[in-house]
């Protein structure tokens, strides 16, 4: 289920008309307001909010993020004027390192955001494996002082909660799933995010520092955060043995 936050018709009208195209299930509300209600009754794997590049709208956007760690939070530029004041413009480093799962800048490309949405729904929904009786092994992941319980939405790290984004979280579920591995930008884009073009590296960069971030703040052993470590030149990996070693000396 889509959750879609806008100010003006027309940005409603033009994303309305492509969930509907493709046959996307969808709630529209007005106001944020409006949107917690419904947030709070039931839980939506995606939520789009019209932006409008302003500090306000950003702050906005980072209560939603902050508050709904879940969702997957898509901001997409409108067109349209606001009657918000802010001397501040924001750009769209902004919206990711508030913690924004995907951004859409304008003119709206109605082909572009379906395809954007068409795969983040597709990693929002069970496979046919996952509907098959198991043992648990692939829904929970213990490697090195990081678990994962994806049942749960739940990291811990030492035995201490993390609290993580839905991109955040999906992050670092590939990286526990494949550790020790060096994976490029481009790699993880296609990987995690579902799409692959060029230009939007820097929207890895973000979000692995923004994992960095919270690694460090929860993690008692210096440089913790490096548990995500930087392979100059090639990409990122998660350095669980190195980790091991750091904690066997320390």
């Amino acid at each position: 289920m889509i959750l879609i936050i806008y100010s003006g018709n027309k940005f409603q009208q033009n994303i309305s008309q492509c969930l509907s195209k493709h046959s996307f299930l969808y709630d529209a509300v007005s106001n944020f307001q409006s949107a917690e209600s419904l947030l709070k009754a039931q839980h939506y794997s995606l939520v789009i909010v019209e932006s409008h590049g302003n500090i306000i709208c950003l702050n906005r956007i980072k209560g939603l993020v902050d508050t709904n760690p879940e969702s997957w939070v898509m901001a997409v530029e409108s067109d349209a004027m606001t009657d918000d004041v802010a001397d501040e413009e924001v750009d769209e480093a902004n919206y990711y390192e508030v913690g924004v799962d995907d951004y859409l800048s304008g003119p709206f490309d109605a082909r572009m955001f379906t395809a954007r949405i068409r795969s983040h729904m597709r990693r929002s929904m069970p496979s046919q494996a996952h509907l098959r009786p198991s043992q648990g092994s692939e829904e929970r992941i213990e490697i090195g002082p990081l678990k994962i319980d994806q049942r749960f939405h739940s990291v811990t790290l030492n035995g201490q909660v993390l609290t993580l984004t839905a991109r955040e979280f999906a992050l670092l579920d590939y990286f526990c799933r494949h550790p020790n591995q060096v994976f490029s930008r481009n790699h993880l884009l296609s990987e995690v995010w579902g799409y692959n073009h060029e230009g939007y590296e820097h929207t890895v960069n973000t979000h692995i520092n923004r994992l960095r971030t919270k690694l460090d703040k929860i993690n008692s052993i210096e440089n913790g955060g490096q548990l995500v470590e930087t392979v100059w030149g090639v990409g990122y990996k998660l350095n669980v043995n190195g980790y091991i070693a750091k904690a066997l000396i320390a």
